[in-house]
């Protein structure tokens, strides 16, 4: 891809290049001047992220098993332990804890059917959206009792939210547009247009993830990460080995995780560390 582009730029397609970017156009009275030009182009095209490409493929960092019962929706951490959630069916609702080796501790019965699950440093609760298009703070995770705090805040039931590291802000993605809400208060506070996911539901349209200085998004049938700064500007992608179910993306404890789901068998968490 580089070589041909390199060769539209010294050849006879440039019109190819600079009907797309005028500031393109080279001066061909002078081959050795119009060659110079063509480096220096080829460098700044690359600079501005035309050529955003990150040809390693990474491999997870670890792994560990899931059986959710229905399907494996989301990861969260409270600094001490990873916390899974499951969807599909509300009867069947439960969180599972595990160690940060990825050993089984104890699953506890939600009667909600979950789509992400989050923890709020602030007030150290975990927190679930649903497919009823609501949000829940955990009151009592032995007990599996929970609390309303958001109805209907964001359009689509189906989507997987995501909440920042320091508990301000609630993160709703959908096929491109990203929405940024005021947790204290349920505000809009940005939005963000045209970021890259899969194309469907299924893919990773609806799912995003939330780093320290990051916003994830991802298409899990090319197993591509798509990383943002904070104010929807892309940084880079990133190809990944392990993981394809589509509303599992999530962040914590300084990986990225996405599940191969289990489908009403085992499923299995892959963390690529991601500061």
């Amino acid at each position: 891809m580089l070589i041909r582009f390199f060769y539209i730029l010294t050849g006879p397609d440039q019109s190819l290049l600079t009907s797309r970017y005028p500031f393109c156009t080279l001066a061909t009275n002078n081959k050795s001047t119009s060659m110079k030009r063509s480096i220096s182009i080829f460098i700044a095209l690359m600079m501005l992220g035309i050529f955003n490409l990150n040809a390693q493929t990474i491999s997870p960092d670890f792994y560990f098993d899931d059986e959710p019962g229905t399907h494996n929706m989301g990861m969260a951490t409270d600094g001490e332990f990873y916390y899974s959630c499951n969807g599909g069916k509300t009867y069947e609702g439960k969180i599972s804890k595990y160690s940060f080796n990825g050993n089984f501790m104890k699953s506890y019965e939600i009667d909600l059917d979950m789509r992400s699950i989050m923890y709020n440093s602030k007030d150290k609760h975990l927190y679930i959206n649903c497919y009823d298009g609501n949000i829940y703070r955990i009151t009592d995770l032995k007990e599996g009792s929970f609390q309303l705090v958001f109805t209907k805040l964001y359009k689509d039931k189906q989507a997987s939210l995501a909440m920042d590291p320091k508990g301000k802000y609630l993160y709703f993605f959908n096929d491109g547009t990203l929405s940024i809400f005021n947790f204290a208060d349920g505000t809009l506070k940005d939005r963000y247009y045209g970021l890259n996911s899969g194309p469907e539901l299924g893919s990773g349209n609806m799912s995003v993830a939330v780093t320290k200085k990051s916003i994830v998004t991802f298409n899990s049938e090319e197993q591509v990460f798509y990383i943002y700064d904070k104010k929807g500007r892309l940084k880079e992608t990133i190809k990944y080995k392990e993981g394809d179910y589509g509303f599992s993306l999530s962040y914590a404890n300084g990986y990225i995780f996405v599940a191969k789901d289990g489908d009403y068998g085992m499923g299995r968490w892959f963390g690529y560390e991601y500061k």
